[in-house]
């Protein structure tokens, strides 16, 4: 009698010891296994979870919080919702009794004035501590509170913390905090001109996550925190199934452009909100002064960097983003060979501001225009991707003068030393984050920089479900009407609807001479021309010659009033539009909203109308 073979421990790893070639497993059945594909997923179902009481408990250490009206606290059980612990019956004051204990804090709310490196602000924090953070009448009126002393001191409003939701106990009473938290982050809103920023720390769920947080003009999280209405146990009990790992995650929310900034840490996070509330106003002209970033010393002439840093989620602070490799992609404009043909140099910008890497971007503008810029955006990088949103915004400085900046971003595909390109395409998720930042800059009493660049918006039945349309237009609206002055910068593709919602013409609009502007992306209108599904190059480029859409074209249509040279060297590029940014501005500080209006309305007035002659006699 022989022995039989020993069984594989499927907790071991055998591929390299039970490979046999007489019954047993070979390497060819070890290739089919099967592989679960990676995705973006992954980057946050597997990351640790954030604790909500270390981060709040550093942060309020952190500002020096000078807390206001303590003593507030629940005296009396109105609703007497009981659960049975045992033998015991448990009540509201009991529950209570137990928190206050565990935690030293008499609710689960707290407010006052804290410090952001230099800049006061009122803060509002909720601390997972006590009874999960939950809401009740206590903490819906120290937020009502807060509201009220920032609108008084005229200083930023910042929400902070962790919320199970409304708390059970109190019922409808507890319900409506939700009303009234939202009811005076608005007249906070419509009162001051300062920012009211929410910050999601741990666990973030019901009343607090449709209340109070996304009414703010900027909703951030720090990493590992989950943010949602309903939580997973919810939703299992009304689909029937289990919540993917991650779904409800910050990181997912923040692809989802549900959260706007993602910060790694307490410190990040102070760093970030004391940035922006340093931010300058200004009312004045500014001097038209040539400074503007120059080139570093480890970046070539003729050249930009484009860096690559550790997977996952970049920080937002540029300077706390550790690249791991760092490329350097030099200035190459096909469209100036000084024996091309018009229709070839034409061809040759459109090819290379569809798949270009070398073209500028709203990064690199934000960055190099700008004296300081505090961005609102993070990008993430995936195995060779590295992956930004659609359109992305900051606050720039030039001079005494802060500007919110809104424009189209590009991703990128960065492998040993190759870089590639893909446009943006914007969603109905991405205008929807553009007027948010258009709304917050005329909240803040900004002018606003807008950088386009993009084809066109994102054709696919999912975004028109979503309400692309719907979109366009309230981005479209709400570019025209800002009430204070504007500057719309073509940097390189000005595609359809979808650019136009980036594109408020009739202020102020500058574009780089390797810029187009058209009403379509060239081979649509090529497709629509002939009645071809696949247009000729031939046809595409006899499209993109007779539409004229280059800078020259759309300044004689008076649509575009300066026209900068898109330089050899980059770093020049940036002085010449900061130079024509500035002036843009000038030429619009002092008017009122309506005289702005008026003059954008009579610039854009019909060029081409004429009147039919009837012959009367």
């Amino acid at each position: 009698m022989t022995d039989s073979p020993k069984r594989p421990d499927p907790h071991e790893d055998h591929d390299a010891d039970y490979v046999t070639g007489d019954g047993g497993v070979t390497r060819d059945m070890l290739d089919l296994r099967p592989v679960v594909p990676r995705t973006v997923a992954n980057l946050y179902e597997s990351r640790p979870k954030l604790n909500p009481n270390q981060a709040i408990s550093a942060f309020v250490e952190r500002v020096h919080l000078q807390e206001r009206h303590g003593h507030l606290r629940v005296v009396d059980d109105l609703i007497g919702l009981q659960r049975r612990v045992g033998d015991t019956i448990e009540h509201y004051k009991d529950k209570l009794l137990n928190a206050e204990a565990k935690s030293g804090a008499t609710e689960s709310a707290k407010f006052g004035i804290g410090n952001f490196n230099g800049e006061r602000a009122v803060v509002y924090v909720v601390d997972w501590a006590f009874f999960a953070g939950s809401l009740g009448e206590v903490a819906g009126e120290k937020f009502v509170q807060a509201a009220r002393l920032a609108e008084r001191e005229k200083l930023p409003l910042v929400s902070m913390g962790a919320s199970s939701g409304v708390r059970q106990h109190e019922n409808v009473l507890g319900l409506v905090q939700m009303q009234r938290m939202a009811a005076a982050a608005n007249k906070f809103q419509h009162t001051t001109n300062r920012p009211y920023i929410s910050v999601l720390a741990g666990q973030v769920w019901g009343g607090m996550s449709a209340s109070a947080v996304p009414v703010a003009d900027l909703v951030v999280a720090l990493e590992g925190t989950d943010y949602g209405f309903a939580g997973a146990r919810v939703i299992e009990t009304f689909e029937g199934k289990a919540v993917p790992k991650g779904m409800q995650s910050a990181e997912a929310n923040y692809l989802d452009r549900n959260v706007d900034v993602l910060v790694k840490d307490v410190d990040e996070l102070i760093e970030w909100l004391g940035r922006i509330f340093k931010a300058g106003r200004s009312t004045t002209r500014l001097k038209p002064r040539p400074e503007g970033a120059p080139r570093p010393g480890d970046v070539v002439a003729g050249g930009r960097p484009v860096t690559s840093g550790p997977e996952g989620f970049s920080a937002a602070l540029w300077e706390r983003q550790v690249p791991e490799q760092t490329v350097q992609i030099p200035r190459d404009r096909r469209d100036r060979n000084g024996e091309m043909a018009t229709r070839e140099a034409l061809m040759a910008r459109y090819n290379e501001i569809a798949a270009s890497a070398s073209r500028l971007d709203t990064e690199f503008f934000l960055q190099t225009v700008f004296d300081t810029a505090v961005p609102f955006y993070n990008h993430v990088r995936f195995e060779d991707e590295k992956k930004y949103p659609n359109i992305i915004a900051g606050l720039g400085t030039i001079g005494d003068q802060t500007f919110m900046v809104i424009g189209d971003q590009p991703c990128y595909t960065i492998s040993s030393g190759y870089v590639g390109k893909r446009p943006a395409n914007p969603g109905p998720e991405d205008f929807e984050y553009g007027v948010r930042m258009m709304q917050a800059a005329q909240r803040w009493g900004l002018p606003i920089v807008f950088f386009t660049d993009t084809l066109g918006a994102l054709p696919t039945m999912a975004a028109e479900r979503r309400g692309q349309s719907r979109a366009i237009a309230q981005s479209i609206k709400t570019s025209a009407s800002h009430p204070f002055p504007t500057v719309s910068v073509i940097s390189g593709a000005m595609g359809s609807g979808g650019g136009l919602a980036t594109t408020p013409f009739g202020r102020h609009t500058v574009m780089l001479d390797s810029a187009l502007g058209f009403v379509s992306e060239p081979r649509s209108t090529a497709t629509i021309l002939y009645a071809e599904a696949n247009p000729s190059v031939d046809q595409v480029a006899m499209t993109l010659e007779t539409m004229r859409a280059s800078a020259e074209d759309l300044r004689s249509q008076g649509l575009v009033d300066t026209i900068v040279h898109d330089a050899d060297d980059p770093y020049d590029t940036s002085r010449e539009l900061r130079a024509a940014i500035v002036d843009g501005y000038n030429r619009q500080v002092g008017l009122t909203p309506r005289r702005l209006r008026q003059k954008s309305d009579e610039r854009l007035r019909p060029k081409t109308l004429g009147r039919i002659a009837h012959d009367s006699e």
